[in-house]
């Protein structure tokens, strides 16, 4: 009886013990689920200085890429002619990207209108967690995420109340190995919007005065019969409305709000503009960057090509506004068109392009300028 007893107590604690290491076992589990690990903070280049988390070219600062990232995830070699039939400028650089960057893209662009909330999670393609596995990931996904957030930037001058420094990939990853990839604001910060911008009827009100300024160009320009008179007249409205901020001290310098609102903005500013107005005509304009210079001073700087008669010219709105010293005033000035529609003999002389996309080892596959200027 005694013996039938302990056998007994012996199950009972057996039971117990296994109930206590399976429980174990599934909260382990559980907290794998629940932990949440950041692996790149992408962080723009301010126009001051150069940071390399990961690779932005500054837009301002005269520097050259401190940093060359040379992926694992190389892009196959895009063989296109630069030819009429094969750009596309409101994609321009998305058609430059490898797979993987354009996933995140695509993401982006799908979920443009939630970007508007500040804090809308975007999730992200599983097949990305194939270059977190990679030998170099976060080399590799530093490479892959700056070179998509790079180029949705370029290929969309409209989301001007984005602040891609803000901008935070994450992911999470459960013991049996899968994982949930998203984008997100840093856990600093209540949003991902430019400094100005606290909630999405702020930018709502942006876009509405944007939407104002823009439909009185475009009644001028309905007036005119050629293409040629229209860029022209944009070309001349953004010189003639907007000063260069030499001090480099507004927020929004590098984009169109600068511009259209604030009325002084940089070379990023001058060109994601001309590129907006002129994607309205469904002219073919993309935003270049690359060193420029000028009475032997080379710095870094963005200007754009655009195709007129089925060739491309050059077009430098921000050094065809003179600087007044002393003047604050910016309209009723001498415009001139030094850089304006000229073709490679004149324009190639003092701008160059980068020749990598966005300081990788990936070679930009630019429009090639008619040799003439367009007469």
């Amino acid at each position: 009886m005694d013996n039938y007893k302990i056998i007994n107590v012996l199950k009972v604690i057996i039971i117990i013990l296994f109930i206590l290491l399976f429980s174990l076992f599934f909260l382990s589990i559980y907290n794998d689920f629940k932990v949440v690990k950041p692996v790149i903070q992408f962080a723009k280049v301010s126009d001051e200085e150069i940071e390399i988390k990961p690779v932005k070219i500054p837009d301002d600062t005269g520097e050259t890429p401190a940093l060359t990232i040379e992926p694992v995830i190389q892009q196959e070699p895009n063989n296109k002619e630069n030819t009429q039939e094969h750009i596309n400028s409101n994609k321009f650089y998305y058609d430059q990207l490898e797979e993987y960057s354009k996933l995140i893209y695509e993401s982006l662009e799908s979920n443009k209108d939630s970007l508007k909330t500040g804090n809308s999670k975007i999730t992200l393609p599983n097949k990305i967690s194939e270059v977190i596995e990679t030998e170099n990931a976060e080399e590799n996904m530093k490479a892959v995420f700056s070179l998509a957030i790079n180029a949705f930037e370029y290929d969309n001058p409209d989301i001007f109340y984005i602040d891609t420094s803000k901008l935070i990939l994450f992911y999470e990853r459960d013991r049996l190995g899968n994982y949930n990839i998203y984008l997100k604001n840093d856990n600093q910060t209540n949003n991902y919007f430019v400094n100005g911008f606290d909630n999405e009827n702020d930018v709502e009100q942006a876009q509405e005065q944007i939407n104002n300024i823009v439909q009185k160009i475009e009644e001028k320009i309905q007036e005119m019969n050629t293409d040629y008179e229209k860029i022209l007249y944009i070309h001349d409205w953004i010189v003639n409305n907007t000063k260069y901020d030499e001090k480099l001290s507004k927020t929004n310098r590098n984009s169109i709000y600068g511009v259209f609102i604030e009325k002084e903005a940089t070379c990023g500013g001058y060109a994601k503009t001309f590129k907006y107005l002129i994607d309205r005509l469904n002219i073919n304009c993309i935003i270049i960057q690359g060193e420029a210079t000028s009475e032997e001073k080379t710095e870094n700087h963005a200007w754009n090509y655009i195709q007129l008669d089925n060739k491309w010219y050059g077009v430098d709105c921000t050094w065809d506004d003179p600087i007044i010293i002393g003047d604050t005033s910016v309209q009723n000035r001498e415009i001139y068109h030094t850089y304006y529609l000229k073709g490679q003999n004149v324009f190639n002389n003092s701008h160059k392009p980068f020749e990598t996309f966005f300081s990788t080892n990936i070679i930009t596959n630019y429009p090639e300028l008619n040799e003439t200027d367009y007469v």
